[in-house]
């Protein structure tokens, strides 16, 4: 099981502040207050992070959502054709076999002129994504981004690098051989978390929590040219090749851009409102219909950007996701292991590629006010 743990020191960065993680301490290293913490200022910005040496081709070892045991890696799906949105790559059978590697409208290849067995040549992979603007125009939040290339975080008993990015509504982590954010905290003076580490009893907490994640490790570095005081960018690729996907990290939110994936995927939030799942806690869509966070939820948002979020209604801050493109398939929200909330995009059955997803917390539950922050991602982000 991957057990991610972290704690923070007591810093203050900016004109924002981390707070302690009480029982969280021994988990984590270099946070803000470490050499490596920098501001995301124009200039000069420091080198890119460099791959990870020594890289073992041994996949990451996680368990499903209720512990029972590590998931097994599907064989690769063929990626749709450009254009063709939500279109079917066909399904893994239960015998494991993956789904013919020519497109079904494709005309037998003819065999080669000694007859050998015909070359089977696949199709060419969707284009990537264009990349994001390295700045927003007109944000509603004042303030720069601070970040530090240089911390750590404690996966399966070993301390893994991890990128620290702290903006004026959220603190980040990410385990840089993951490419996995493993922690959010608020932005409040008295901030809380919104993941908590995974150990022992609980899911694997984090975003995007794939269904099935990558079966190597994951090179994660920081893009230097796009950096600016109001954006960070991250770019993961798995050792395998078959993952590719970027972080976009502004001062509202943080994009996720999934450029390649060989199996249908899904978008998750897993984690812990405010720190604790409870009575008061709530889901809410983006038509204003709420419900209780320990109920479940199955069903389609409403487009074009599919969004929703989740209040902690005691401390008055919310956690708002959304899926940038509309499309036919059920979102679900789960409670795991009893205290652990799940919202999926696409509940693991999405295969359009590229497509993006943002994330990012507010400090309110007024339903007027996260639809104001939503839609202005939504504008932002297209």
């Amino acid at each position: 099981m991957v057990a991610w743990q972290r704690s923070i020191p007591a810093v203050f960065v900016g004109a924002f502040a981390c707070a302690p993680a009480s029982d969280l301490d021994a988990h984590a290293r270099g946070s803000a207050s470490a050499p490596g913490m920098q501001a995301g200022a124009p200039g000069s910005p420091p080198a890119p992070d460099s791959a990870l040496p020594g890289v073992p081709s041994a996949p990451v070892a996680v368990t499903g959502g209720g512990g029972e045991g590590p998931l097994a890696v599907a064989p690769p799906l063929l990626p749709p054709a450009v254009g063709d949105t939500n279109a079917p790559v066909g399904p893994v059978d239960a015998g494991g076999e993956a789904p013919p590697s020519l497109p079904s409208d494709a005309g037998p290849a003819e065999p080669g002129p000694s007859g050998e067995p015909p070359v089977l040549v696949e199709p060419a992979p969707p284009a990537f994504a264009s990349p994001l603007p390295d700045d927003l125009v007109d944000a509603p939040v004042a303030g720069e981004i601070v970040f530090s290339d240089e911390a750590e975080w404690e996966v399966d008993g070993v301390f893994e690098p991890t990128f620290e990015i702290h903006t004026p509504t959220a603190s980040y982590w990410v385990v840089k051989p993951l490419g996995t954010i493993v922690s959010i905290e608020d932005g409040e003076s008295d901030a809380e978390q919104w993941i908590a580490f995974s150990s022992g009893f609980r899911p694997a907490r984090g975003v995007p929590s794939f269904p099935t994640p990558p079966a190597t490790r994951v090179t994660t570095v920081r893009d230097a040219d796009s950096q600016t005081p109001t954006h960070v960018r991250l770019t993961a690729v798995s050792d395998d090749a078959l993952w590719q996907w970027v972080w976009d990290f502004y001062v509202t939110h943080v994009t996720f851009t999934i450029n390649r994936a060989p199996v249908a995927y899904a978008f998750a939030y897993q984690g812990v409102p405010g720190g604790v799942l409870g009575a008061e806690d709530r889901l809410v869509s983006s038509s204003g219909v709420s419900q209780g966070a320990r109920s479940s939820f199955n069903g389609d948002f409403a487009g074009p950007v599919e969004w929703a979020y989740l209040s902690d209604t005691t401390l008055g801050r919310s956690l708002f996701a959304m899926q940038h493109e509309d499309d036919a398939l059920a979102e679900r929200y789960v409670v795991r292991d009893n205290d652990t909330s799940l919202l999926s995009f696409g509940n693991g059955q999405l295969q359009a590629l590229p497509m993006r997803f943002s994330l990012g917390l507010i400090p309110t539950t007024e339903h007027e006010d996260v639809e104001a922050r939503a839609e202005f991602v939504a504008g932002a982000i297209r």
